[in-house]
Formats: structure tokens, sequence, C-alpha cells
């Protein structure tokens, strides 16, 4: 007699000791050599002075900047790496629409809530 397949199977979600919540402005990537897919996401923001000189008041006190060297352009600061398989990077897909849909659908409705 054939073994009767369950009804239902439960996920059961752990987050390792390195999980953390990342804000992503874009991502850059692409393929490696053994068929993988890498998804590096970063966030933008304008590039940290690399040292900033203040004056020394007389009685030791910290004063007014003079001085600050700053690279020019944006930073993208690497956040996470993501690399998944074929397979996986194609789930991504509905998974991204569906919820693109569902943030789409709100949106309209908040703004023809305010007309």
């Amino acid at each position: 007699m054939a073994e009767e397949l369950p009804k239902k199977f439960e996920f059961h979600f752990i987050k390792s000791n390195s999980f953390r919540v990342v804000h992503s402005d874009g991502v850059w990537g692409g393929t490696t050599p053994r068929g993988y897919i890498t998804m590096s996401f970063y966030s933008e923001r304008a590039p940290l002075p690399d040292k900033v000189t203040h004056e020394v008041m007389p009685e030791g006190l910290i004063g007014q900047e003079i001085s600050r060297d700053n690279r020019e352009g944006i930073t993208r600061e690497i956040e996470v790496e993501v690399v998944v398989d074929l397979d996986t990077a194609k789930s991504l897909i509905p998974w991204l629409q569906r919820h693109i849909q569902f943030l789409e659908n709100q949106l309209k409705q908040i703004k023809g809530g305010n007309q």
C-alpha cells in the first residue's frame, strides 16, 4: 500500500547569527564561471570626508573646522552580496512581481483617496 502524502508541510524560519537588515539603493552583479548569479546590493550616499581639521581653542576645546579633504562623486557602499543558482534566480521574478503589483495597488488606492 502506497504511503499517503501529508496534507501540509511546515517551514520554520530561524535567523542566523549573521542576520541583519540592510537598505539597498541598487544592485551590481553578473554571472560566475560556475553558472551562478551574483547580486551585490549597495546603498548610495555622499562620500564621507577622508580628513577634517579643526582649530584648537586656547582653553583646549575643539573650535571651527579649518579644512576638509573630500572625495568627488557618490559613494556606493556594498552592503551584502547574494549568490544564487539559476532556479533560485527564476523564482525571484514572480515573487518580486507579486510584491511590486501589491505595492503599486496600495499606492494607487492612497493617491485615489487623496484627490
